[in-house]
């Protein structure tokens, strides 16, 4: 069971990631290493009738450290329990308290790369430079390298003047798929500190383009232009950065004006939310499937934007052959919230699968007329007319709809039976050909393949 640590959640330079993979339903989100708890207490209300957002907050983060210290008593050999309970302590300022959680569960299982990553930031913020680079390099062993950890060691490499090395590890980290602007971004500042300015000019330029509003690149552009003496670029670079960081500056005070920013309610809900689905998994994987839903209907709750925990909500209810309730909890966060798509989308799927037709088709349009373009509300729209056998024609222009919007195997594969269930055969097979192109592996789209291949000529 893989751990993912939280990451920052910052205007600039980070930009939010698009999650591709979770319309499938979940077997496990992985153990998210971050704030969380059920509120066990009613946190006292302002005049508006919800929970004052200091109290919030304090409840949410003392509720956080004991739903883990619940879990460690069940499931005191679990190692990934410790994990939870480190990272709930390290949330809430708590860095002793979460090194020793974080270490006993290194203890029951030295390969727990995440649980070195997070005691490197610890670390880090101690300003334990040396040992944050060890501990991130013993990360990096244990597991599969990513941007994050990659940009977090290139930094702490960076603060120790060791630039050489620091420049691998950021050169590894933008060649990684998953890689955001910051990483090119530290590229380039490990080229300003070697003196290479013309390579640090090149990289700030690249990370402008991918993000044009970035201030401290256009300031490293600043800075590198003048060292290569382009004082034409030097001062066309310094009006930009001055007037980002002006902009920069006013935003950050509108927004700390605002109730939720005074006191980070807002990041504590989504960190809470990350714990409960944490919860969540140790649960489902203990074969606790009622205590799992109810840690993920609670992020779901908290947090409407993360697909990972409806599509886990979802999938718990058809493991436990409950689909119905699981439409009553979706018809709940719909009346709740009726302008989350995601609400819609499980719903209908929910619906879909339950052989509720019209119900289904109806919630599948609501995501539709939310949001267009989303393959994925294509895909379970044309799955639903598959399904019910039903406008055929329809579920073709759906599937080829989302496999135009996101060409991925299963959409591919989707689209193969759509175009058979309308008499088009070569059509099938140029598709279920794509989706075994790009997953070769995949038994059922060479069954499928085999199907099409020996059905009779018409």
């Amino acid at each position: 069971m893989p751990l993912a640590l939280a990451r920052p959640n910052l205007r600039k330079p980070f930009r939010a990631r698009v999650i591709s993979a979770w319309i499938t339903p979940v077997l496990g989100i992985g153990l998210t290493l971050i704030l969380g708890a059920a509120p066990t207490n009613s946190p006292a209300k302002g005049p508006t009738g919800k929970p004052e957002p200091e109290v919030e907050t304090s409840t949410l983060k003392r509720d956080a450290v004991a739903v883990a210290n619940d879990l460690a008593s069940q499931y005191p050999g679990d190692p990934l329990v410790y994990a939870l309970l480190g990272s709930a302590h390290f949330n809430i300022g708590q860095a002793d308290e979460a090194l020793r959680h974080l270490r006993r569960c290194i203890e029951l299982n030295p390969d727990q790369a995440d649980v070195y990553e997070i005691q490197g930031r610890i670390a880090y913020d101690k300003g334990q430079i040396d040992e944050c680079v060890r501990l991130f390099q013993e990360a990096l062993k244990r597991g599969s390298p990513n941007a994050d950890l990659l940009n977090r060691l290139g930094r702490a490499q960076l603060d120790l003047g060791k630039t050489e090395e620091a420049q691998a590890t950021l050169q590894q980290a933008v060649q990684r798929p998953d890689a955001p602007g910051e990483s090119r971004f530290l590229l380039g500042q490990s080229y300003l500190q070697a003196g290479a300015f013309a390579k640090a000019r090149e990289c700030f330029q690249e990370v402008i383009q991918q993000i044009p509003d970035h201030t401290q690149a256009f300031f490293g552009l600043f800075t590198a232009s003048t060292r290569l003496g382009l004082s034409d670029d030097a001062d066309r670079y310094r009006k930009e950065f001055v007037r980002l960081e002006g902009s920069d500056r006013k935003s950050l005070t509108d927004s700390s004006i605002q109730p939720d920013s005074l006191s980070g309610v807002g990041f504590v809900r989504e960190t809470v939310a990350r714990t409960f689905a944490g919860a969540g998994q140790l649960y489902r994987a203990h074969g606790k499937l009622e205590q799992a839903t109810e840690q993920f209907h609670k992020a779901a709750l908290l947090d409407g934007s993360t697909p990972s925990y409806r599509a886990s909500l979802e999938s718990l209810y058809l493991q436990r052959k409950l689909p119905l309730e699981g439409i009553r909890l979706f018809e709940e966060l719909t009346t709740a919230n009726p302008t989350n798509y995601l609400n819609h989308l499980f719903l209908g799927r929910l619906q879909s699968k339950s052989g509720m037709f019209e119900p289904a088709e109806k919630s599948l349009l609501t995501v539709q007329k939310f949001v267009p373009g989303l393959p994925e509300g294509h895909r379970a729209l044309g799955e639903l007319y598959l399904r019910a056998n039903r406008k055929l024609p329809e579920a073709l222009a759906e599937l080829s709809i989302s496999v135009e919007l996101d060409p991925s195997p299963p959409h591919f594969y989707l689209l193969s039976i759509a175009c058979a269930k309308n008499n088009d055969p070569q059509g099938a097979l140029n598709a279920i050909q794509q989706a075994i192109k790009l997953r070769p592996n995949e038994a059922s789209y060479q069954k499928l393949r085999e199907q099409l291949l020996q059905a009779p000529k018409k």
